[in-house]
């Protein structure tokens, strides 16, 4: 088998993303397409009403094969950006829809919005619109969830049920509105397009909701040990029941199921921070958050767990290909679990290159492996720099949050330097903050790899 990280590295990174890109635009365009050969847009508002319909539609069918978790789309680019995509696309598709009724009456939503809107209201309550209804205010609800889960303390687990429930209800309300509204949906051609994007989907949601789940049941895990090592940061082992353990590259991730069933919705994404030759178990290092993870302590050693995985593409390309070069990682908080899997890794490897990591906290309570990170310098060429935003007196590291003053005063030579990799994971504000910081001073979008910390 290929080597992920080689395979993906560089140029390969930038065309799988422009294949995602393009393959997006190409399958939301394919009914839009047959309409227009076998039937014909109508023109002015009308048209341009049609065509957002057909597209919304679309792009809400194609939604279901990006959340499908299917590794040959997200290989390359890795799961978190497919997801980035996904949520992008669905406010896109969402305002495609809510538009979608309104401009049929675009002619007079200017010279007379009254009339326009009683128009809407008339049209709205027509039960041959009634699919068609119930697809517009679930989309609005199912958005308004997405959007503002955490505000309403919606809990992630009830979310994404809502969440795929709602998604197939307005899926199905969606097409039956087409199809029975006649006109254009109602030519052959543009069906069979139709019934291949609604085929796609449905095999999406099967292989996500039923066919992984069952695939899972041949490889139960047992939990080992729970260990708080930090404030609200925890180390969650767990071994294989029979067989091997999940073969994975350093830096990639998993979804991980405890429980005695896979068919669970209380199902979460976690970077895995052991190495891979890390015999026969599998570590997490997660940070209490809500949800699972506020009851994390309560597991107890002997439940069963599950894996999904292994996803992503937050890898390290192998010291042939960056035989002369640095790495600098930036981390903040349980950011550190990939990049801590890399530095095991490269350590059992005996890896030449240089490795700078800054990690930032906001306290030095929520400080982890301090003690194995000093150790790694015994066999890694490993500078490790601490910040915290919150410390007390007597920290003598740097202060601060993670931004650009701290980062200048850190790694000034680094970014001169075209050789040099940055891996940055953490939160998304430190995120951002470091990838400005590092695309102002000049760094090539090849030299950074980033993980998108909170995607779901």
């Amino acid at each position: 088998m290929k080597n992920p990280s080689s395979v993906c590295f560089t140029p390969l990174r930038g065309r799988a993303a422009f294949g995602l890109v393009f393959g997006y635009g190409a399958l939301v365009l394919a009914p839009i397409g047959a309409s227009v050969v076998w039937a014909g847009l109508p023109g002015g508002w009308p048209g341009l009403a049609t065509g957002l319909g057909i597209a919304g539609l679309a792009m809400l069918l194609v939604q279901f094969l990006l959340s499908g978790r299917f590794r040959f789309i997200g290989a390359c680019i890795g799961l978190d950006r497919v997801m980035w995509f996904h949520n992008w696309a669905a406010r896109w598709l969402t305002l495609f829809i809510v538009l979608h009724p309104f401009l049929y009456f675009g002619d007079m939503l200017w010279v007379d919005p009254s009339k326009a809107f009683g128009q809407f209201i008339d049209m709205a309550g027509s039960p041959l619109f009634a699919s068609g209804v119930i697809a517009w205010g679930l989309l609005l609800v199912i958005m308004a969830g997405a959007l503002w889960r955490r505000r309403i303390g919606l809990d992630y687990e009830w979310w994404r049920l809502s969440h795929g429930i709602g998604a197939v209800l307005i899926t199905l309300a969606g097409l039956h509105h087409m199809w029975t509204m006649g006109g254009i949906g109602a030519v052959y051609p543009v069906i069979l397009v139709w019934a291949l994007l609604a085929l796609a989907a449905a095999i999406a949601a099967l292989h996500i909701w039923l066919l992984r789940p069952l695939s899972l049941t041949h490889h139960p895990y047992t939990v080992r040990s729970v260990e708080e090592v930090g404030a609200a940061r925890w180390i969650l082992r767990i071994a294989p029941e029979k067989g091997g353990v999940l073969p994975f590259r350093a830096g990639q991730f998993a979804w991980l199921t405890v429980g005695e069933t896979p068919f669970s919705i209380g199902e979460h994404p976690f970077s895995i921070s052991s190495a891979p030759d890390n015999g026969d178990e599998v570590e997490f290092l997660i940070r209490e958050a809500g949800d699972f993870t506020s009851h994390i302590g309560d597991i107890k050693p002997g439940a069963r767990a599950w894996l999904d995985g292994p996803h992503g593409a937050f890898t390290l390309p192998d010291a042939d290909q960056n035989r002369n070069g640095r790495v600098v990682m930036i981390a903040g908080g349980v950011g550190l679990a990939p990049l801590l899997s890399i530095l095991r890794d490269q350590s059992g490897k005996g890896d030449r290159r240089k490795f700078h990591l800054i990690f930032g906290n906001r306290t030095e309570a929520q400080i982890v492996m301090a003690d194995e990170l000093q150790s790694l310098g015994r066999t890694l060429d490993l500078k490790v720099d601490m910040v915290l935003s919150e410390p007390k007196l007597g920290w003598s590291g740097a202060r601060g949050q993670l931004s650009g003053e701290i980062l200048d005063g850190h790694m000034a030579d680094e970014v001169t330097d075209a050789s040099t990799l940055f891996m940055l994971c953490g939160p998304p504000m430190m995120v951002d903050v470091a990838t400005k910081y590092l695309s102002a001073h000049g760094v090539a979008g090849k030299q950074i790899i980033v993980e998108h910390f909170d995607f779901v």
